[in-house]
């Protein structure tokens, strides 16, 4: 399948509004430019670009609200992030990344689709206080080590949405000998054993 057909496919499968697509599309013809000099997305993940990667990303917007702030840790080429401040114009998304590379890619691609996003270059330990109720990463981290990186904004109430894979049951019980949270897993729409866990009410065991 082409990258045009995989386009093809998610709208399908998706209800977009005009003026959100052709915000994705800047994205992606930014990403497009940039992967030939710098290893974003490997070649075999670009022909399905859109039903995995921007679909993956989409099926998080059922969580996040219209106006929210959110902090995307490790963004990395730009999922979940620059798709939620695609489709969530009137929000603001904090892209952190501490690879250069990424970081000017992210900027470019914030720029050439009129983004009301940020980055921030550095390593998540060393972010400055900030405010966000939603706190997203994709293949970032496990749940130990992620809830450790997100618990700035978790433990002040934000929710986090973070897409697993079929290894979540055991990252939540690892997570769980080091924090107490409540979670809902929700079933993903990107097929497998995959989930979204909607985590809130986090507090390390011994807090």
């Amino acid at each position: 399948m082409s990258a045009q057909d995989d386009r093809a496919a998610f709208l399908a499968a998706n209800d977009v509004s005009r003026e959100t697509l052709n915000r994705l599309d800047r994205i992606i013809s930014e990403l497009d430019v940039w992967r030939q000099k710098s290893n974003l997305i490997g070649p075999k993940e670009w022909p399905q670009i859109w039903t995995r990667h921007v679909g993956d990303s989409w099926q998080l917007l059922d969580h996040i609200p219209e106006t929210a702030r959110i902090v995307d840790l490790g963004s990395g080429a730009g999922f979940p992030g620059l798709v939620i401040a695609a489709a969530r114009p009137k929000a603001h998304v904090t892209m952190m990344e501490s690879v250069g590379k990424k970081c000017a890619f992210l900027r470019a691609a914030i720029e050439a689709a009129g983004l009301n996003a940020s980055v921030y270059q550095s390593r998540i330990e060393a972010a400055p206080p900030s405010k966000a109720e939603i706190v997203t990463a994709r293949a970032f981290a496990p749940m130990p080590q992620l809830l450790e990186y997100a618990s700035p904004w978790l433990r002040k109430g934000a929710t986090g949405v973070f897409p697993k894979g079929e290894r979540w049951k055991e990252e939540l019980t690892e997570a769980r000998q080091r924090w107490n949270f409540a979670y809902e897993a929700i079933p993903s729409r990107s097929g497998g054993s995959g989930v979204i866990l909607i985590v809130r009410e986090v507090l390390r065991r011994h807090d």
